[in-house]
Parts: C-alpha cells; structure tokens; sequence
C-alpha cells in the first residue's frame, strides 16, 4: 500500500489518497484507538495521532501518512477504515438482537401499514331532452380515483373497495320521530347545511279532520252536532276543536264542546268555508291536540262513523227572482210582482242552504202593513155579524143584504228542483206572513240541484202560487160589478174600487236543520303520518302514537329518496356523517335498531342493509338492494312523492345528530405508494373536497368527497415495534391486570392519549365485581375529548378475545373539572397587548387541556400558584401580577378531581388584564 498511486478513472475503485482524505475528515480521526495508553497528559491516542504527520507538511492540502512504506501503516489504516462501520455494528447488536428474538424466536409480528380512506359521493348528470334515458352506471370495486397532490407534488390514488351502482337519487327530506310513555314528538330537517336532531323536534300533532260540505256557512252562528254511532265521546273530552275558514282556522272556546253520550255539540261563529290543506281546499272541523298533552282515553278512542248535522237561523238568502228576472231582495220586495197570478213563482237562492240535505226549512217573511193578506183574510163563511166585528163598514163596504164573491184561499207551494223538474215538497199555507217551516225528506241528497234562473245558475227553492191570487180575481170581479152597477143606475160600492194590496216583503230569512249526514271523507295525521279512514267501515282509531310503546321509548328516523327511476334495480348506498354522542350514554348498553322501508302494501317491511353507520351512532356507508315492492309515496311520513326508509330504535338516545347524508357513496382506501418525505404518509388524509374525479374519466359522473377523510397507519419501525412487542412479552396478549387493559388500548389505537382502568367498576361508575371500566380520553381538539361510540365499539371488539371470560370491559368519559383564569399580568417591554392576548390565551388552553401538552395524570389536583409560574415562563410575560380563578373555584387554594376519573380542563372562558409597557 505503499505510494499514493490514485485509482483509474471508472474504473468504480476509491483510490488510496482519497480513503486517506475520508478518514482525515471523519469522526474516525478523532476517536480514541482501543486498548492503548493514554500520553503524559492523559489523553488517550487517536487514529489521527497514529496515522498522519501533524501539522500537515508544507506543499500538501490534504493529511499525510507518517510511515507510507511501513507495512504496519496499512494495517492501521484498513482497521481505522472499518472502526466507524464495526462501532456502529456493536452499538446496534443488543437492539438487532431484540428485534431478532421477538420476532423471529417469539413470533410477534410487525404492525403493517393501514392506509387512509376517504368516502367518495358521485353524481350524474340527467340525460338531454333529446337523449334517450339510458340505463344505471356501474363503477367496479378497485375504480381509481385521483386524490390530488400531496405538498411533495406526489398524486394519490384512490380505489373504490365495493362494487358501486349510481341511481342518481337525491335526499329530499329527512324526519325524526319519538314516542315515549309521556309523550310523543316530531322533528323534520328544513335546513340541510345544519345538523339535525331527530330526536328533538316539537311535540307531535294529533288530529281528526271531519270534511264536509254540510258544515260550510257564511255569517252569524251555526250549531253543528258531530256524532259517533255506538261510542262515548267522554274520551275525546279535552281536545281542541277547531273549523275551517278562507283566512285560516278558527278555534272552539274552551269549555264550549258539550260531550254528551255519542255526541258532541259545538258552536260556531263567523263563517265556515274552504281551507287549505296539503294542497286541497277542505271545509272540515277538526279535533285535535299535541303528543306531550294527549287527553286520558284519546289515543284508546274508536269509531265506526262518523256523523254530522248544522242547524242554522236567520240566514240571509244569496238573491232572489220571479218568472220576470233577478229581484233585489236586499230591499222591499213582492215576491209575486205587483199583479199576483196564480201560477206565479218567486225564486229564493241560498247556495248554503238549499245545496244540502236537509231535515227541516224554516222561510221567514217579513210583510209590510199585513199585505198580502187583504180581503182573502175574510172568512166568508162568517155571519154579518162578525163582519161589523171586523170593522169592515168602517171602510165603506156596503155588504148589507149582498154576499160578496168568494175567492178560494191562496195556494202556495215549495218546491225544489229535482230530476230536471220543480217538485213540491211542503205547501205554505194560506199566509205568507210569519214562519214557515216545512219538514224535509230527500233521502240524504242536497235540497234541490242546481238550475238557472234568471241568468243566475245554483241551489234554489221556490214559492208556487198554486192557487189563489191574493185577491186579484176577485177584484177584477168587483171591478165589473161596479161598472155593471154604474150602468144599470144601482148605487155602486166605492170598495168595488179598492185594489188590494200584493204581498211586499221587507225581508226574508231562512232557518235550517241539516240532516245527519255520514261523513265518507275523514282525514288523520298522527305525527307525520296522514291517512283516510274508510268509514262507514270497521272499526277504527283516529288517534294513535307513531310508534309502539308498549316496550318503552321508540325512535325513528326516515329518510326520502327522490329522483330514483320508476325501473330502478340493482344496490343503492349512501352515506351518513353522524356527530357521534360520547360513549357514557351508551356505556354497557345494546343498540337495538331495525331498517325497514314503505312498500305498496302501505307499512313498513324489514330491510337488509349493510349498516356502516351502526345505527347511525357513527359516520359510515350505508348500502342496501333496491326492493321491489318499495312504494312511491310514504304516508307514515305524510309524503305522496318518493321513496322512504327508516330506521326504527328501541335506543333513540344513542342516535347522534345528523350532519350530511349523500347518495351514490363508497368508501375508498388509498392505493398509491406513501412517499413520508413528500408528506404521502399514511397518517395525512384528504381534507374534504380535495377527491379530483375519475382516473378514467365517465361522461356525466362527477365524484367529490363531501368530509374529510380517516387517517392511515405507517408500519411500525423498530423503536415502535420494540416498545409495543415488549408489552406483549409480559401481557402476553391477554388482558388479565389493568395494566394489560392500559397497554392493549393504547398499543392498538393511537387516537387514544391516555386510559386509565378502573377494576371493579361499571358501567354507571359504581362499584360492580366482574365489571372492568375504562377511562379513555381521546387525542383531538375538543375542549372536552369524549370518547365517542365508534372509538369505544372498537376499543371493547378488541378487547374481546384478550379478556378473562368473567370479566365485562366498558368505556366511561373523564369527570372533568373545568376552569377558568383571571389574571392580570404586566408584558414584557414592547410586547404588544393585542399580539400577547392571543398568544397567552391559547398557550392557556393548551395547558389545560386534558390532551396537550398540559395534560394532568388522573385525579391529579390542580394548583393556581402553578398556572402563575406557567404564565411568567412566557417570553410575553414579565411578571404576574394577580391571578385567581373565576367561579366556582373563586378562593379555592386548590382544584380537586374525582381521584378515580377525573381530569383538570380549560372552562373555555378566561380573562386576562394585560398592561403594556415600554
């Protein structure tokens, strides 16, 4: 090795002087060489003191050997080559040799890597008018997706990991429904950029709508008798009644319904008319009250049918007519013109009277000085005697001797229309004056049809001068015999001459009472539900909860589908993001859900459904096959359109809130290759929307991720796997000691920042021998971490094979103890008040929080003088001047927390006085 001949260029050989230059620069000079002793001064030899003249002779840049020739010189120069690689070899043996023994020996395999997953929703595009519709995309399971960039300018690939058919259907509404032992309640989701409660909604409507035509009237009052054939109405006492009117609803007083036996009697004010609902003009009366306030017996309350009678008094007509055309009767009037003639009609309108079926009529007619009554008011028949009576000589009237002509009495007739002709149906009498009632039979069908009189087409009734004329032919009679007496030179009578007067009316009214009349169209909503009772029919119950609790409290929560073709097969997904409620609620506790969907049966039938979201407890993909019998229209919902699901759950307590629900949804994992040093790893997951498309693109199908997305693991490496394989060696894979329980969680999910086991305790926080509780503080930003159902579902699945059979694992929140700081603190000179306020406040929040860097063990105490050194080790901070902590723990020289489960938390308000100085 002599010389410092330099090896040929690519020849791929280091050359001497540059092996002598690398170890001249390395940290291999400097070491000490093993087993020798060290020089006067105490300094043990380095490789540098054995191997190059010191200083470097003059004319040379680089280190020189001190003995080129001397064979030993090489010696040294190969070991001194190898010492760096051979020290970093035996420094690593003890580790390799771990590393070999667990696994190698002991069989403890190495955690692989997870990637991270993203839940892609897809859209379609509707075909052209002038395309035909063609049949449902189907996207295979592995179909990539392009993911974006990382910051490293790396693409990431995505791949869809179940078959996907996209239906193109969107979410139209989405309902939430609970009934309890004390109530029942509804909720229905308006805004869907909001997160929906389906359990907190308002307390369910109960209602009976009775639509009837009898019931409709304009003005004044009207009784209406409401009866149930067979049944009590003592347990509909309590409910609102209420009626329908063109401006809204008006409502029965209080205390006004007289429940009597099968009958209820109520009385009405105003106007009854057309209303309208779910999008019909009804005239209905309607029972009604709330599900938190329902009366004793209503929802046990039965019917067969249903029926209702109006009785009405001194309704004014719509208009009149006679055989000339219209009359005015909102004036005087004379209902058979000046000249009564026997044959005559006057024609009454009243589109509210005479268009139903009636049991009786009452007309009202109001005559002016008794007319109409005139001489026909004579008995003719009577003695002289009673004529002098009657004072008929006061009036000039020589009837001495004379019997004058007799007239029959007048004849008037009602009738109605019927069967294209006017029927009689009651006759008057001989007065016009007064009330008139007639009795009513038509076999349950409106008083009379509808005709044209007068130009005018309705209901109407008239009044047929049968016979008599209300003295007109005898006036003409007497008329004659005065010119016969002019002319033959007798005396004649002055009251040959007297024209009698024809009836005229200063006003007519009608009275009525309808028929009881059987109501075919009787309408329900219970909650959401709305139905038609078919009645007369079996019995029925117009009341009822939405949901059975005769087991205890139900939930339900529906979900409409629109825009689905009428032909559609094949699968339907979609995904539910879910606000996850924490674990404490649902601790120890089964879910028990069931998915159903409304089929053309008009019910619910039991679905099979591949339930990511686990009963809508947690985020996740919900997929199903499209039934064949799945009803458009849902009326448990209330809903003539679209197609309905529902998840019904004897545990609605342990549903979360719904944040987002998309169609056409998959879940896919990343399939690129992570690169760590261009930030690929697989613990950075998608932020949401970051999803580009298809990586072979589909016209009309658009694809987005409308959340973030799950992180990824990294495979362990050797320090991971040597601290976690370690742990089994002593638990050795079953969890026996609360310290297995401890290591096995945080071992298998590192979203957990600490657990702690509590032996013996349930799930109530209570002592109970075989229960083992496990305090789990999740990692997060929360103020508060809770645990939520989807981490505590998995913690106890994995704990599952590991645990003694006798032992019941559970997962309990923190007890936390919130707290909040007042302090007033001089800044350090030129720190600006507005700048440190946010600085000091989060550095605040981060150490208190139970899973930052502040973090406290459990049950650890927290002291305010504590806090004081922490805000003074700021770089903002000068001193402190005043702190104390804000109420309850206001003077409290210290903060206690539950020894077994509690942790110190920000309270998430503080006040901080800070003073500037220069």
């Amino acid at each position: 090795m002599s010389g410092t001949t330099g090896a040929e260029p690519g020849s791929g050989r280091v050359s001497r002087d540059e092996v002598i230059a690398e170890i001249a620069r390395s940290a291999t000079a400097a070491r000490p060489v093993p087993h020798l002793p060290p020089d006067a001064s105490g300094t043990p030899p380095t490789w540098a003191d054995l191997l190059f003249h010191d200083p470097v002779p003059q004319g040379r840049t680089s280190a020189v050997l001190r003995q080129a020739g001397d064979p030993s010189q090489a010696v040294l120069l190969a070991v001194a080559t190898l010492h760096e690689g051979l020290a970093r070899h035996f420094a690593q043996l003890p580790a390799r040799a771990r590393l070999a023994w667990l696994s190698e020996r002991l069989g403890i395999p190495r955690r692989p890597m997870e990637p991270d997953s993203v839940v892609a929703a897809f859209t379609v595009a509707p075909p052209r008018r002038a395309e035909p519709a063609a049949g449902p995309v189907v996207l295979p399971s592995g179909t990539e997706l392009r993911g974006g960039r990382t910051p490293g300018g790396a693409e990431r690939i995505y791949a869809t990991t179940d078959t996907l058919t996209l239906q193109g259907a969107e979410i139209s509404r989405v309902m939430g429904t609970l009934a309890a032992a004390d109530g029942d309640w509804t909720a229905d989701r308006r805004d869907p950029d909001a997160p929906f409660a389906p359990f907190a909604g308002q307390a369910a409507v109960h209602r009976l709508d009775i639509v009837s035509d009898v019931l409709a009237f304009t003005g004044g009052t009207a009784t209406v008798t409401v009866t149930f054939p067979g049944q009590d109405t003592a347990g509909l006492a309590g409910t609102t009644w209420q009626w329908s009117t063109p401006d809204g609803l008006a409502t029965v007083l209080p205390g006004s319904p007289v429940y009597d036996g099968e009958s209820v009697r109520l009385v009405l004010t105003g106007a009854c008319g057309p209303l309208a609902v779910d999008g019909e003009q009804l005239t209905f009366l309607r029972a009604c009250f709330d599900g938190d306030a329902a009366p004793t017996g209503a929802f046990a309350f039965e019917t067969a049918d249903v029926r209702v009678r109006m009785e009405r008094e001194a309704v004014i007509p719509d208009g009149g007519a006679t055989g000339n055309g219209a009359l005015d009767i909102t004036r005087e009037f004379q209902p058979f013109g000046p000249t009564p003639r026997r044959g005559d009609s006057f024609y009454l309108r009243s589109e509210e009277t005479f268009g139903k079926p009636l049991d009786s009529l009452t007309l009202t007619f109001e005559l002016l000085d008794d007319s109409g009554n005139g001489l026909m008011a004579v008995d003719y028949a009577a003695p002289v005697q009673q004529w002098y009576a009657e004072g008929l000589f006061a009036k000039g009237i020589d009837v001495i001797g004379k019997i004058p002509y007799k007239e029959p009495d007048p004849g008037i007739q009602w009738q109605r229309r019927a069967g294209g002709t006017w029927q009689t149906f009651s006759t008057a009498g001989r007065k016009l004056h007064g009330r008139r009632t007639a009795a009513v039979a038509v076999g349950g069908t409106p008083l009379s049809d509808p005709t044209e009189v007068g130009g005018v087409t309705g209901h109407f009734v008239r009044l047929f001068l049968s016979s008599g004329d209300f003295g007109w032919e005898d006036h003409l009679r007497r008329i004659a015999r005065f010119a016969e007496d002019v002319a033959t030179a007798r005396s004649p009578r002055a009251g040959d001459l007297i024209a009698p007067t024809p009836p005229t009316a200063s006003r007519v009214t009608i009275g009525y009472r309808t028929q009881s009349v059987s109501v075919r169209d009787l309408r329900t909503r219970n909650g959401h539900a709305t139905r038609r009772l078919d009645l007369p029919g079996p019995v029925a119950r117009p009341f009822r909860q939405p949901l059975d609790t005769s087991a205890g409290a139900h939930g339900a929560v529906a979900v409409g589908f629109a825009g689905l073709r009428p032909d559609a097969v094949g699968g339907l997904s979609f995904h539910v993001r879910v606000g996850q409620a924490p674990a404490c609620a649902s601790s120890g506790r089964g879910h028990d859900v069931t998915w159903e969907y409304w089929s053309t049966a008009d019910a619910w039938q039991p679905l099979h459904v591949l339930d990511g979201t686990k009963g809508l407890r947690q985020s996740g993909v919900v997929r199903t096959l499209l039934p064949a019998d799945w009803a458009e229209g849902c009326a448990d919902q209330g809903a003539a359109t679209d197609r309905w699901l529902r998840l019904r759950a004897s545990t609605p307590q342990l549903v979360g809130e719904i944040l987002d629900i998309r169609t056409d949804a998959v879940t896919t994992v990343c399939r690129s290759a992570p690169d760590p040093e261009a930030d690929g790893s697989p613990s950075t997951a998608p932020a949401a929307g970051e999803l580009k498309g298809l990586r072979r693109p589909i016209p009309g199908v658009k694809v987005s991720n409308p959340g973030a997305g799950t992180p990824g693991r990294a495979a362990e490496t050797d320090e991971e796997y040597l601290r976690r394989a370690t742990g089994v060696v002593r638990h050795r894979g079953r969890a026996i000691q609360p310290w297995d329980y401890e290591t096995l969680v945080k071992d298998a999910f590192p979203e957990v920042a600490a657990v702690r086991c509590l032996p013996h305790t349930g799930a109530d926080g209570c002592a109970e021998p075989g229960s083992v509780a496990l305090v789990v503080v999740p990692r997060g930003g929360e103020r508060l971490p809770l645990p939520g159902v989807t981490l505590a579902e998995r913690i106890l699945a994995r704990l599952e094979p590991l645990r003694s059979p006798h032992a019941r694992p559970v997962v309990l929140c923190p007890l936390y103890e919130q707290v909040g700081v007042h302090a007033r603190i001089a800044l350090a000179p030129g720190v600006a008040a507005a700048e440190a306020r946010e600085s000091l406040t989060a550095a605040l929040e981060a150490r208190l929080h139970p899973g930052g860097s502040g973090f406290a063990e459990f049950g650890r105490a927290l002291y305010p003088s504590s806090l004081t050194v922490f805000l003074e080790d700021r770089p903002e901070v000068d001193h402190v001047r005043d702190l104390r902590l804000l109420p309850p723990h206001t003077g409290l020289p210290r903060v206690g927390t539950d020894a077994c489960r509690g942790l110190i938390a920000s309270a998430g308000e503080h006040e901080l006085v800070l003073e500037e100085r220069l």
